[in-house]
């Protein structure tokens, strides 16, 4: 009986018992109260009415709290809480049954959306928006008027339900996705006269749409998305796809290839550790940097800045360029080698930077072309990009901040006195190496290989007799240096203090 192994009849009937059992948790809480009462007064606070601690709020509660925005204890509560489970209940079984009609009907729906708590899918609004979107595939870029067309279609598929949006996918042509993005990204004004409207969708806005696309969607639809539309960077850009190796620590990268990791997000939820933070094989320093600073001035709010949602995706706040936030939304699927372990960033044990890394690859929009050693002016390396983890290497510490704390950075001093009076005043504050070779040899005698040139460090601290400490983002496995004043000076320079959100 039922759709899926859901047996819609018994859980009607069993949602019919709940809601039957919350109308008598009133009554049932004023009785034992009245009860307990009395008693408490015939005892004449001889002894205890109740050792119970679950009973002992109900003495003189014989109005059950309701003066207070309802019952505030056992029995009483249940009458919310039996009312509200029920009512999902059979919001739920409305929801099933809708999906089975659409499923007898030739949709394909992810198992995952059956007994969603929402309401029944609508065919009308799935078969509106592939219509809409049908009709826009006629149409080049130029012939639109302006966003109209594009507003119109983003309207039907945001206001599509997850079940409905599922539907939607499995029905529309890849062709006719593929149309609606290059349209969308086809920006510019739509003729010579000065009135006219703008094509495309702004970048901001557009980001968002297909972030809130794949919010929604089941995992089985999620290639259709990706093949459409601009949501999963390429790493086949970056120095390690194209030397097989980071160019800096000279680690192998073989095999490279998205794949789901087996750690989680966070070990502890809704914590973060900053000394764990390792960059991984991408050359993003100055973005792994200034996200290390930022979590061990303020882990709760790195922490708060990424959320998984009930389909697998991530979200992950960031700010574009013009200091707006988004929640980016990207798939569980991570950059990995041939023997499955990740390339990109991660913690010990936990995957959170790996998503922030991964969100700010789709939103870095300020890549102008950048190289590592011997290779500027070579187009493979010496160019710019965006969309894709090879735009997030080789450029500079100032351009990172934004990103993750919505606010510029600034220029600070280029001394440890200054740079401690920062730090001391609350701001994350990194510092980076300039690119000449005697100065690494002259550095690596003093640090060893955790001393590297074009690289950027974040600062952890100062001791007490008035050396920096310096965090290198590679990673916990990498020692942190103590540089004097003096050796400050000479071997780094161009700090940056990141401002928090107030």
């Amino acid at each position: 009986m039922g759709f899926a192994g859901f047996d819609t009849e018994k859980i009607g009937t069993l949602a019919g018992g709940l809601e039957k059992a919350s109308q008598g948790a009133g009554p049932l809480h004023r009785q034992v109260a009245m009860v307990l009462t009395r008693a408490n007064g015939l005892l004449n606070g001889s002894k205890p009415v109740t050792t119970s601690a679950l009973l002992q709020p109900l003495v003189g509660d014989l109005m059950g709290g309701l003066f207070f925005g309802g019952y505030r204890c056992m029995p009483g509560t249940l009458t919310g809480e039996l009312d509200d489970t029920q009512a999902s209940m059979k919001r739920r079984c409305a929801q099933l049954g809708g999906v089975q009609k659409l499923v007898d009907d030739g949709y394909d729906v992810d198992p995952s959306l059956y007994f969603d708590d929402e309401k029944p899918p609508d065919q009308k609004k799935i078969n509106t928006a592939l219509t809409d979107l049908a009709e826009l595939n006629g149409k080049n870029a130029g012939d639109t008027d302006g966003r109209s067309d594009l507003e119109r279609i983003k309207g039907d598929l945001d206001g599509l339900t997850p079940t409905e949006l599922d539907a939607f996918l499995d029905k529309v042509p890849a062709g006719d996705l593929a149309h609606f993005n290059d349209v969308a990204t086809h920006t510019g004004n739509s003729g010579i006269w000065p009135f006219q409207h703008s094509n495309g969708l702004p970048s901001g806005e557009y980001r968002d749409f297909t972030s809130s696309l794949l919010k929604k969607a089941g995992p089985t639809h999620w290639p259709k998305i990706e093949a459409a539309f601009p949501v999963q960077p390429g790493f086949d850009t970056t120095d390690a796809w194209l030397e097989g190796q980071n160019s800096q620590q000279e680690q192998g990268v073989h095999g490279m290839h998205y794949g789901t990791p087996q750690d989680p997000l966070f070990k502890t939820p809704g914590t973060v550790d900053a000394s764990q933070v390792s960059q991984g094989r991408f050359g993003d320093c100055w973005y792994i940097a200034s996200l290390s600073a930022t979590a061990q001035r303020d882990p709760k709010f790195i922490a708060e800045g990424i959320k998984q949602n009930a389909n697998g995706t991530v979200n992950v706040r960031i700010w574009d360029k013009n200091g707006k936030v988004h929640w980016v939304t990207v798939t569980p699927d991570l950059p990995m080698d041939k023997d499955g372990n990740l390339v990109s960033a991660r913690s010990t044990g936990e995957t959170w930077p790996a998503y922030y890394e991964k969100a700010f690859a789709l939103m870095y929009a300020g890549d102008t072309g950048g190289a590592p050693d011997d290779h500027q002016g070579d187009p493979l390396y010496d160019r710019a990009e965006q969309g894709d983890y090879g735009a997030t290497e080789w450029d500079f510490n100032q351009k990172a901040p934004p990103y993750v704390t919505g606010n510029d950075s600034k220029k600070i001093d280029s001394d440890v006195p200054s740079i401690r009076k920062s730090f001391q005043s609350g701001h994350p504050v990194i510092v980076s190496t300039g690119s000449s070779a005697d100065q690494e040899t002259k550095g690596q005698q003093i640090w060893g290989d955790t001393f590297s040139t074009r690289h950027v460090y974040y600062v952890k601290g100062f001791t007490k007799s008035g050396d920096i400490v310096l965090g290198n983002p590679w990673g916990p496995d990498w020692p942190e240096i103590t540089a004097t004043p003096e050796q400050y000076k000479e071997f780094f320079g161009d700090p940056e203090a990141l401002s928090m959100p107030s």
